[in-house]
């Protein structure tokens, strides 16, 4: 299923993903510690849920990563893509 969000959405749904991977936490563990079900993780990173800022700092939280950590990977991520 292709994502109806933008290139610069999908590379901060990647970062998301790569931290929690980083971190060596399932689907499952990270839905436990928002409080959430392991399908609101699924939606959001195969693109068919869009988050807002407060989401992806209780996420970021939960992975032990910093919002101010998450914004300077996806602008780093951009840089590299070519994206503005």
């Amino acid at each position: 299923m292709s994502s109806i969000y933008d290139r610069k959405y999908k590379i901060a749904v990647e970062c998301l993903k790569a931290f929690r991977m980083q971190s060596k936490m399932t689907q499952q563990e990270l839905a436990y510690n928002l409080g959430c079900s392991q399908a609101y993780i699924s939606k959001y990173e195969q693109g068919q849920k869009r988050l807002d800022i407060i989401e992806i700092r209780d996420i970021c939280n939960c992975l032990g990563v910093s919002l101010s950590e998450f914004v300077d990977e996806f602008e780093s991520r951009i840089k590299k893509e070519g994206i503005d």
